[in-house]
C-alpha cells in the first residue's frame, strides 16, 4: 500500500467512524434543547463529510486508474474494496466530468482526471508519475520535469485567483498553451518549453535557419520576433529576439533594399 492509498484509507474509515457515532447519539429521545442545537449543526456538518467522502472514493478510482491504467469497474470494485455498484456510479460521474475516459479495455484516466489527482494529492512522488504520464498523453517530446514544473505553475496561478481551473482545456495541450500564452511573463522557463512546444506544432512556422523554426509576427514598435521558436543553440523559446530573425524578417531591411 503507497502513503497516497493509507492516507485515503485512513479518512474513509474516520467517516466510517463518525457515521455510527450520530446513528448512536441520534436514537437518544432524552437529549435537552440546546444538546439537540448542537447535534443539528453536527449533522450539517456530517452532510458535508458525506459529500467529502465520496471525493475521497473519487480520488481513490482516479489514483487506481493512474497507476495501473485502464480497468474495468468490476476489477476497481475489487482493489479498493467498494461495493460494485457504488464504483460504477462514481465512473459514470467521473467521466461525464471529463476526469475519465471509457475504452474498450475499460476505464481510464484523462490529462483533466490527473490533474484534479495532482492538485488533491500534493505528492511529490504521484506528481512525477502524473508529469509522465501527461508526457505521453499529451505526446510532448521534451523532459518529463518540464511538464511537471508546468504543473507546479497551473497550480499556482489557481492558488493565486489568476486562472480559473474550468477555464483551462486540460484534455487537450495545444488549446491549453494558447490560454497559457498570455500569463508567460508569470511562467517558468521549463513551462515556456511546453507552451513554445504546442504553439510551434498548432502554427505555421517558418525556417529561420537550416536548425531553427518559429512562428513570426512583428511587436508594437514593428520589430520581428518569434512568438515561438524551437532553435538548435537557444532550444524552445517564447517570444523571441534575435539578430538573425530581425534581419530576415526586419520591415526597414526589406523597405530599404527595394
Amino acid at each position: 500500500m503507497t502513503n497516497v492509498e493509507f492516507i485515503l484509507n485512513f479518512y474513509d474509515l474516520f467517516y466510517f467512524f463518525i457515521s455510527k457515532a450520530f446513528s448512536i447519539v441520534s436514537k437518544d429521545i432524552s437529549i435537552d434543547y440546546s444538546t439537540l442545537d448542537i447535534l443539528f449543526r453536527f449533522k450539517l456538518h456530517f452532510i458535508l463529510l458525506l459529500s467529502a467522502k465520496t471525493q475521497i472514493r473519487e480520488l481513490k478510482i482516479l489514483h487506481k486508474i493512474a497507476l495501473i491504467g485502464a480497468v474495468t469497474s468490476y476489477k476497481l470494485s475489487q482493489e479498493l474494496g467498494i461495493p460494485s455498484a457504488t464504483v460504477w456510479r462514481l465512473l459514470k460521474k467521473l467521466s461525464r466530468e471529463g476526469y475519465i475516459r471509457k475504452e474498450e479495455k475499460g476505464f481510464n484516466i484523462t490529462p483533466k482526471g490527473l490533474f484534479d489527482l495532482y492538485r488533491s494529492l500534493k505528492d511529490e512522488r504521484i506528481g512525477k508519475l502524473i508529469a509522465m504520464k501527461l508526457k505521453e498523453l499529451w505526446n510532448y517530446e521534451g523532459e518529463v520535469d518540464d511538464i511537471y514544473v508546468l504543473l507546479n505553475d497551473i497550480s499556482r496561478l489557481i492558488d493565486e485567483n489568476k486562472i480559473e481551473i474550468e477555464t483551462l482545456c486540460l484534455n487537450s495541450p495545444i488549446p491549453l498553451a494558447g490560454f497559457l500564452f498570455s500569463f508567460s511573463h508569470e511562467l517558468s522557463e521549463q513551462s515556456k518549453r511546453v507552451i513554445a512546444y504546442y504553439i510551434i506544432k498548432a502554427f505555421p512556422v517558418v525556417k529561420i535557419t537550416p536548425f531553427c523554426k518559429g512562428v513570426i509576427s512583428f511587436d508594437e514598435n514593428g520589430t520581428p520576433y518569434a512568438i515561438a521558436v524551437n532553435c538548435k543553440v537557444e532550444g524552445l523559446k517564447l517570444n523571441h529576439y534575435c539578430k538573425t530573425i530581425q534581419r530576415l524578417f526586419s520591415i526597414r531591411n526589406h523597405n530599404g533594399s527595394h
